[in-house]
């Protein structure tokens, strides 16, 4: 199941969306901001299904061969906050900067101003050991801010006697949720781009709403609204109802053959097969 849930997810969502999210970035001068938003969206899916998609597929080949492997994404789109996004995203290569390069620099344990220097130097690294871009310097030390900032709220909101919305439920968590989303969107911009002068163009046509219709080529951006959607509401059944609700989790054998038969002719109908590699083999 793990196996064929990884499938699912490199070549009905990953490599669909990645039709579309190339045709737009490789020519982001051509289009409008509101097609590089949705472009932007549709690759933060990319990168999650494709990377996750992998380290579903070896965890359950590994299985198969009597291993255990940890897991290496807790659905991270459903975090309420930046440091929970990092928490259930890339954990095995989170633990190891945490384990070896934070905790060995103090972690937590120093003054305040060193412990903010130390989670945001740490993601700088993160961001270069991606690659020696300044794109990827960049997203790595964006996120270092985020969390950085997110501490000094904190600070500013226990100072003037006021408390952070920590609801788990509800509208507070929506907007928790949506506002992580959007935060590690924009710094998607940074690690999708080609260079720096391609991410500043990005978002320049973005935050100046420069004008024109959505770009639209039939069927790949219906396929991409469908494989998204098909994402959201497994997740959001594993996240909020522990995958009780999955068909192939059923203690009835029939359906549980039933449902991974209907995920195996979904790769069949609409999978992309052109051999496209997974994303981190580049790191």
């Amino acid at each position: 199941k793990t196996m064929l849930w990884g499938f699912v997810k490199k070549l009905v969502i990953a490599d669909r969306l990645a039709l579309y999210v190339d045709a737009v970035y490789n020519n982001a001068e051509q289009h409008s901001g509101i097609t590089l938003v949705v472009a932007t969206i549709f690759f933060a899916f990319q990168i999650y299904c494709d990377f996750s998609g992998y380290s579903d597929i070896a965890i359950g080949a590994a299985r198969v061969m009597g291993f255990k492997l940890m897991r290496n994404f807790n659905r991270p789109y459903f975090s309420s906050s930046i440091s929970e996004f990092w928490s259930r995203w890339h954990i095995s290569l989170s633990t190891w900067f945490k384990d070896y390069m934070y905790i060995s620099m103090g972690g937590n344990r120093v003054s305040i101003p060193r412990w903010y220097f130390n989670l945001f130097f740490v993601f700088l690294v993160s961001g270069l050991w991606h690659g020696a871009n300044w794109t990827f310097i960049i997203w790595g030390a964006l996120n270092g801010i985020y969390l950085v900032a997110a501490l000094l709220r904190d600070r500013v909101y226990a100072k003037f006697g006021f408390k952070a919305a920590k609801e788990k439920t509800g509208l507070s968590r929506f907007f928790n949720i949506s506002l992580t989303f959007l935060l590690i969107c924009f710094s998607w911009i940074f690690f999708r781009a080609k260079d720096l002068s391609h991410a500043t163009l990005i978002i320049k046509k973005i935050f100046t709403f420069e004008k024109g219709s959505l770009f639209i080529t039939n069927p790949t951006f219906t396929y991409s609204l469908f494989a998204i959607a098909f994402l959201l509401v497994s997740e959001y059944r594993e996240e909020y109802y522990k995958d009780r609700l999955s068909p192939v989790n059923n203690p009835n054998i029939v359906v549980r053959y039933i449902a991974c038969l209907a995920l195996v002719l979904l790769i069949l109908l609409i999978g992309v097969f052109d051999g496209s590699q997974f994303i981190y083999f580049q790191f």
